[in-house]
């Protein structure tokens, strides 16, 4: 009894402290129920803050669009400052949809580590759809081991070129460990050269085939040879499984058949 009592005395603490119109507004469109649930779960001065900072009608609808339990959880992981920029520069349903694919324990720590500008920028460059996919494949903590390793930038760039799909078959073959090695060795656009030229099929059967190291010595003899277009072959090399059937011995030209003599029967 004596929590319900100071869940309720929070509550009215609450209003009061935003104001009658603004406290009014989130009154009548949230209803009682919904804020003694609230303010019994997230404390009351960061509650304040956080609806201070808001609109009304943002509060509303960060309520309305987002799991209580996410909610509660997105403001005890996250810094007011950067849970307030977020809610700004996110359409809600973008908001919504990413509090309730990746944890908020990862997303403040995405904000945390990289920043709340940056941690937004990587969002919105690379789109919310295709974050969500690959951030389910990546632990957070290994994708800011990446962005450690080969900054923001060429992260961003990298993961823009390629679709989902080479991302997973990527990540699943190789795993993250080699893609600084490549990156740093090749250069983003030469290393994305590569990949769209070969297929990531054919450039990840050349890396198990070859192997890392071999594969960067290999590159570096190439590049060092002087070789000019014009002495391309203009012929279309046979494929291997045309080749074979060239090479199929033809069958042996069939021998003709000696008419018999017919015997002459003696009289």
């Amino acid at each position: 009894m004596k929590e319900v009592l100071v869940t309720i005395q929070s509550v009215y603490q609450y209003l009061e402290k935003l104001g009658p119109k603004k406290s009014f507004q989130i009154l009548k469109n949230l209803g009682y129920e919904k804020l003694l649930s609230l303010t019994g779960k997230v404390p009351k001065e960061r509650l304040i803050v956080l609806t201070q900072k808001l609109s009304e009608d943002t509060v509303v609808e960060l309520v309305k669009q987002i799991p209580e339990k996410i909610l509660v959880e997105m403001i005890r992981e996250n810094d007011d400052d950067d849970l307030v920029y977020f809610i700004h520069s996110l359409p809600m349903e973008d908001l919504a949809l990413v509090s309730r694919s990746i944890p908020p324990h990862d997303v403040g720590l995405l904000a945390k580590t990289l920043g709340k500008e940056t941690s937004v920028e990587i969002l919105k460059t690379l789109g919310i759809q295709k974050s969500i996919a690959l951030l389910k494949e990546i632990p957070m903590k290994d994708f800011l081991w990446l962005v450690d390793e080969i900054h923001v930038g060429p992260v961003i760039q990298l993961v823009s070129e390629l679709s989902v799909a080479d991302c997973k078959k990527w990540i699943k073959q190789r795993g993250l460990a080699e893609l600084p090695i490549l990156v740093k060795f090749f250069g983003v656009t030469n290393a994305l050269v590569i990949f769209k030229k070969l297929g990531m099929n054919q450039a990840l059967e050349m890396m198990h085939l070859l192997g890392t190291r071999e594969m960067l010595e290999l590159s570096l003899l190439l590049s060092g040879m002087h070789l000019e277009e014009k002495n391309m072959p203009a012929l279309t090399v046979l494929k291997p499984n045309d080749l074979s059937s060239v090479n199929k011995t033809k069958p042996a030209p069939k021998k003709k058949q000696i008419p018999k003599k017919k015997k002459t029967s003696k009289r």
